[in-house]
């Protein structure tokens, strides 16, 4: 039997795609993109640190956060200041990595200076981006502007405007990191009742461990370039814990002290807050 040496068209065509399913299968696989990690309400929600989470609300849902505060200032004319109920509404948009907020008023008391006084806080909006992620890390930023809505004793007098870079990194399967770095053109009533505004830098860090039924433990430190108009700059730690009640709650309980001395006073506070999403 003789065999031809001139193969086919067909036999070239089944040759060719052979070689190329071989070279294929033998080529190193493309690695699979990082599924986004801001989809537990642990990555959503902000409270009750100064630093913020990038993670954005999705569309058609709501996350609403509540807390309070008990500050004790020590020093002359010091007191007692309670906060509640600090609510801040995150609402998600047809952008999945854009939400819109609203920081609502707060009711305030206060004791500080010897004579009573109660009213509500000014009122807040604004916007976060989620810029990027990967399998560790997620960054983005945000912007807010509060309007002098509130009552004298509690209001900052002019509007005032934030703007934060954010972002998070898990160190391991137990230990994370996240921060804020915050530009910020902020007011305050002098003593005779004059609204000046400022800038200040705030940045802030925070160490969060997981822990055991959807729980963890943070500690953070904030730094505060003036805390009004020619004053001196101030230092925050605080820490607390917090725990998720399902896929859609979770409540917090927290302890923070200031202990730079800022018109010859210090403070200290405790706090409690939940968040719940719809």
């Amino acid at each position: 039997m003789r065999f031809s040496t001139t193969a086919t068209p067909n036999a070239l065509i089944v040759a060719r795609l052979t070689a190329a399913v071989l070279l294929l299968d033998a080529a190193p696989s493309p690695s699979p993109t990082p599924s986004d990690p801001c989809g537990s309400i642990s990555s959503l929600v902000d409270r009750p640190t100064v630093t913020t989470s990038p993670c954005t609300v999705r569309p058609g849902n709501v996350l609403l956060e509540d807390g309070w505060t008990n500050t004790i200032t020590t020093g002359p004319g010091g007191g007692a200041t309670t906060s509640y109920p600090q609510s801040f509404l995150r609402a998600g948009t047809a952008n999945p990595h854009l939400e819109i907020t609203f920081g609502l008023p707060s009711f305030d008391r206060s004791s500080v200076g010897g004579t009573p006084t109660a009213g509500w806080s000014d009122s807040s909006f604004g916007a976060k981006y989620e810029l990027g992620y990967s399998s560790k890390a997620v960054w983005g930023v945000d912007a807010i502007v509060s309007l002098p809505t509130g009552a004298r004793a509690f209001t900052a007098g002019n509007a005032q405007y934030s703007g934060d870079f954010n972002w998070t990194y898990t160190l391991d399967s137990t230990w994370s990191l996240a921060g804020t770095l915050g530009a910020n053109e902020l007011s305050s009533l002098s003593s005779g009742g004059v609204a000046r505004s400022y800038f200040a830098w705030i940045p802030s860090i925070v160490l969060s461990a997981s822990l055991p039924r959807s729980s963890s433990l943070f500690v953070e430190y904030a730094y505060y370039s003036q805390t009004a108009t020619g004053a001196s700059e101030r230092s925050l730690i605080d820490g607390g814990f917090a725990r998720d009640i399902g896929p859609n709650v979770q409540v917090d309980v927290e302890y923070g002290d200031l202990p730079t001395p800022v018109n010859a006073q210090t403070q200290h506070y405790v706090g409690a807050g939940a968040a719940i999403a719809f």
